[in-house]
């Protein structure tokens, strides 16, 4: 779950990208948690990353070896960013203080 552009709760879906790569966005923020099917053995299957939108790096990234704890470490990892991301746009969007340039005037 995620939060809307009015504080109001909102689902995230995985989305299935292909069969081995399943990806779900933030609305807001456009942030992308991507979980990848590596077909490799044991605990280095599964490939999760976070990606802000409008870059091409992951700012967090893993390796797990079961879907289903990828899928929860992927949205709980996304929903830090897009909490900072809320918090991070709110400091930033609000009115800067009024400087009176001729106190008493």
């Amino acid at each position: 779950m995620s939060w809307d552009a009015n504080m109001g709760p909102c689902m995230m879906k995985w989305r299935l990208l292909s069969p081995r790569a399943h990806v779900m966005v933030d609305p807001v923020s456009g942030a992308r948690g991507i979980i990848r099917d590596t077909c490799a053995d044991g605990a280095y299957r599964f490939h999760w990353s976070i990606i802000p939108s409008q870059e091409s790096l992951p700012i967090a990234a893993g390796r797990t070896g079961g879907l289903a704890r990828a899928r929860s470490i992927t949205e709980e990892a996304l929903r830090a960013y897009a909490e900072d991301f809320r918090m991070h746009t709110k400091v930033t969007r609000a009115d800067p203080p009024s400087l009176d340039a001729h106190p008493g005037s």
